[in-house]
């Protein structure tokens, strides 16, 4: 029995170099005759659907899938090929149903997510869901560039642009080679010149929300409670020396929105720059502190170059003022 499974074994890494040096009909007419000597050889059958596959015939693919699915080996490598070949055959609802079956067997298994994803882009209903498998495969495999390219095809189906494109640039950055990747990419730079920036999600805006309203508030207290008490020493009459002061309250507050910048992610950074088109509070209360801190670095500048004016402070802390009232009248809502 040793004797016998000795070859077929070595036949199947044979077949396997040949389908990955892209000749897989060499691969069956390897494989085909030593499956009549070991018809009971699981990881054979399978082999030989791949290169079913590779070769664009995928009835005798499905037929090689199924016979491995009955056998010993990895069930979840024969659903997965028998997903693929009915996908191939145009029988998406049944590609579907093998391909959950497979993640089912293997949640954690990053090559059955990517099968799901590719199967569920081929059908007309399944192509949102497939970005969002896509993204769970490229989660589970962060080295495989295959895991980022179906994400990348996934994305350019329903034209998600930039999903797309950082798809793409991931994929190479892992395999370089891969040219199909490549055209790929300069199409979705192309389609993407002309295409409007899709708004952020609900949940981008609600963490660039959780991000601003927090900063809004420790400006206020900054620009409300600063600005009082240069006020206070600026009467009658304020000196250079007063400001300093009055420009380490403009840093202060250049470091709190530098902050939330520094711990924005990168999809919620973007969100951050589009917030005030969506939340109206946030709009005006960013526009009154950002009037009082530039009225206020005037003011600083003018002050330090020998100016006596205490009018400029007065309008900064009035805007200032204002929008202090609206974020503790909102109360983060």
């Amino acid at each position: 029995m040793w004797a016998m499974s000795e070859p077929i074994a070595a036949v199947v890494v044979r077949a396997a170099e040949l389908t990955a040096r892209g000749l897989p009909r060499q691969a069956i007419d390897l494989l085909q005759p030593a499956l009549v000597v070991n018809p009971l050889h699981g990881e054979a059958w399978c082999r030989l659907a791949a290169a079913y596959l590779d070769a664009g015939e995928p009835d005798p693919a499905l037929n090689a899938a199924k016979r491995a699915l009955v056998l010993d080996g990895d069930p979840a490598w024969a659903q997965r090929l028998t997903a693929l070949a009915l996908s191939e055959l145009g029988r998406h609802a049944e590609a579907v149903v093998a391909a959950r079956e497979c993640v089912r067997r293997k949640p954690g298994d990053w090559r059955c997510q990517v099968v799901l994803a590719e199967v569920l882009a081929n059908s007309p209903d399944g192509r949102r869901e497939a970005v969002e498998v896509a993204r769970q495969a490229a989660h589970l495999a962060p080295g495989q560039a295959r895991a980022f390219q179906v994400l990348g095809d996934a994305a350019l189906r329903v034209r998600d642009w930039g999903t797309a494109e950082r798809a793409y640039r991931t994929a190479l950055r892992l395999d370089p080679e891969a040219g199909d990747v490549r055209a790929n990419l300069d199409t979705v730079r192309r389609k993407r010149g002309g295409a409007p920036i899709p708004p952020p999600s609900a949940e981008a805006l609600h963490a660039a929300h959780a991000l601003v309203w927090p900063a809004l508030s420790r400006l206020a207290a900054l620009l409300v409670a600063g600005g009082l008490v240069l006020l206070l020493g600026g009467m009658p009459r304020p000196t250079p020396f007063l400001g300093w002061f009055s420009g380490l309250l403009v840093v202060a507050c250049a470091a709190v929105v530098g902050l939330v910048l520094v711990k924005a992610r990168r999809g919620v950074r973007r969100a951050l720059f589009r917030l005030p088109r969506h939340r109206p509070k946030v709009a005006f209360t960013a526009t009154m502190f950002g009037l009082s801190a530039v009225i206020l670095t005037g003011w600083t500048v003018a002050l330090l170059l020998g100016a006596t004016t205490m009018q400029p402070l007065v309008i900064a802390w009035l805007c200032a003022l204002i929008g202090g009232a609206v974020v503790v009248l909102a109360g983060g809502r």
